[in-house]
């Protein structure tokens, strides 16, 4: 490979276009068909692009407000779900954060560290384990989220104000329908 060409595969590709996007999804049914695979391209269409949405805003918000607090994007829903529910069982976290206890664990070793939340074992049962934030963790959420809202909102407004509504329903049946299948054993 020459210099040149080495040199553009390590650049960055620049953020697709809305023509792009079609394109592409059109390009990936052709593939398939080539494959003599049958493709229900409004299924490929909506569901790839639900995915493609929330990689992008999770991304954003990484950057835009988690990034200066050096949060992960992990450690800001732990932080949000005790900041709105207040103190829980580690197994329950995990489940409301999406993510196996393990990886709570070591998210939990680190906002410890930082003084944002404390873990207390029950007193009847030893093996269970309850977390809550501190009040310095309290405060870190709550002056942090205003700006964590206001790039939801900037997100939102993407969305033709007289579709929103419509929008939000069709995610959150999506949410419950596929919500309601049990969760993989290793988030038990």
């Amino acid at each position: 490979m020459s210099r040149t060409s080495l040199a553009a595969v390590n650049q960055p590709t620049p953020p697709p276009h809305l023509d792009d996007l079609i394109h592409a999804e059109r390009d990936i049914v052709a593939r398939l068909r080539d494959e003599d695979i049958d493709v229900d391209f409004a299924a490929l269409s909506l569901v790839s692009n639900i995915y493609r949405a929330a990689t992008t805003i999770r991304r954003r918000m990484q950057q835009q407000v988690l990034a200066p607090e050096q949060l992960s994007w992990t450690a800001f829903v732990t932080l949000w779900v005790l900041w709105i529910w207040g103190e829980m069982e580690t197994r329950y976290l995990a489940a409301e954060a999406g993510v196996t206890k393990g990886t709570l664990t070591g998210v939990l070793d680190t906002l410890e560290r930082r003084g944002l939340v404390r873990r207390h074992r029950h007193e009847e049962d030893r093996r269970l384990v309850s977390v809550a934030l501190t009040e310095q963790g309290r405060e870190l959420i709550a002056r942090m989220y205003p700006r964590f809202n206001r790039e939801e909102a900037a997100v939102a407004e993407l969305v033709p104000e007289q579709h929103r509504a419509a929008v939000t329903d069709g995610l959150r049946r999506i949410v419950r329908a596929l919500g309601e299948e049990e969760p993989p054993p290793d988030s038990r």
